[in-house]
């Protein structure tokens, strides 16, 4: 009879070991980590690929502050994140993938944990896909969402299941601190290397077009039904622009409408890119626009106030001048 029961023991699939309260702080934790790896490695690569795209950098020294206390944020921000979001959808998903697992019988296994990461994904999917389809969107936001979300929730499940299977708490804790150090590194290689590529040429950097003053030629609109027309014998016309516009409703100004004649030259700015100089009838003078866009869809575009804010006032190419 004692053999008997021997044997069924040994034939009985094993099971999870049981976590203590420790344990699964440390696995909330691990969760928690890896997650803040995955937000800031995204975060790296939104960053690099950007570089690519029509970008404008503030400089000086109040735009390097607000650029390291924007990285502070960030950094506390996809902490929070990463905290809530272990304790909302990591978590639950390691203790289903066990709790199924002791339910029918089987070995939790990787594969097993990857099955209910699918399933958890795809009624994330549902939950806010549908809605978005009943809102007039694509029913392409289903499949997005349900890679989004599986590809996000998969890494930090695993190892958050890696901390369940270890033995010791000192352990458990130190995979955590494991998975931060590997997520940093893997951040600063991608951002490193993004950044040699970028700097040896080996991926072209966003460069404004250079035109010519023939490419300038002819009437620039600001969408309002504001327009700006260059002739090729270098005289200008204004009609309804909109540029007082803007600049005092970041002043707090009265708004004031820009018309006139005046004349245009290309010339160079103090960094030596092409830039256009404007004067019309007195109402824009020392304005100097800057060229954006690309070669295809070229911009005319002028600071509204302090630089470092960022803000725009742009004209898009229209019709050729007469």
């Amino acid at each position: 009879m004692a053999r008997w029961t021997v044997e069924r023991q040994k034939a009985a699939p094993a099971g999870p070991e049981r976590v203590s309260g420790a344990g699964w702080t440390a696995a909330w934790l691990t969760g928690a980590v890896t997650l803040w790896a995955e937000g800031a490695l995204a975060l790296v690569i939104h960053f690099l690929a950007g570089l690519r795209e029509e970008h404008y950098v503030a400089a000086g020294i109040p735009a390097y502050v607000g650029y390291l206390l924007g990285a502070v944020v960030a950094v506390v921000v996809l902490g929070l994140a990463g905290l809530l979001g272990s304790a909302a959808a990591v978590l639950p998903v390691v203790q289903l993938s066990r709790w199924s697992a002791r339910r029918t019988g089987r070995t939790e296994t990787v594969r097993w944990c990857l099955a209910v990461c699918l399933a958890f994904a795809a009624a994330v999917a549902v939950c806010a896909g549908v809605p978005t389809v009943l809102l007039g969107g694509g029913w392409t936001v289903l499949p997005l969402i349900l890679v989004a979300a599986f590809l996000g929730l998969v890494p930090a499940a695993l190892c958050t299941r890696a901390v369940t299977v270890l033995r010791r708490t000192g352990a458990r804790f130190a995979l955590a601190g494991v998975v931060f150090v590997c997520g940093l590194t893997l951040s600063a290689v991608v951002l490193v290397g993004g950044l040699a590529a970028y700097g040896t040429g080996l991926i072209q950097e966003y460069e404004p077009p250079r035109l010519t003053a023939a490419e300038l030629v002819g009437t620039w609109t600001d969408g309002h039904g504001g327009t700006l027309t260059l002739r090729a014998d270098g005289t200008a016309v204004a009609d309804g622009l909109d540029v007082h516009t803007a600049k005092a409703a970041y002043d707090g100004d009265r708004s004031e409408q820009c018309s006139g004649s005046g004349s245009w030259a290309q010339e160079s700015s103090p960094s030596g890119t092409p830039r256009l100089g404007l004067g019309v009838g007195g109402c824009m003078e020392g304005i100097r626009w800057q060229f954006g866009g690309t070669e295809e869809q070229p911009t005319l575009y002028c600071w509204i106030g302090d630089p470092d804010s960022l803000n725009q006032y742009t004209l898009h190419r229209g019709s050729p001048a007469p």
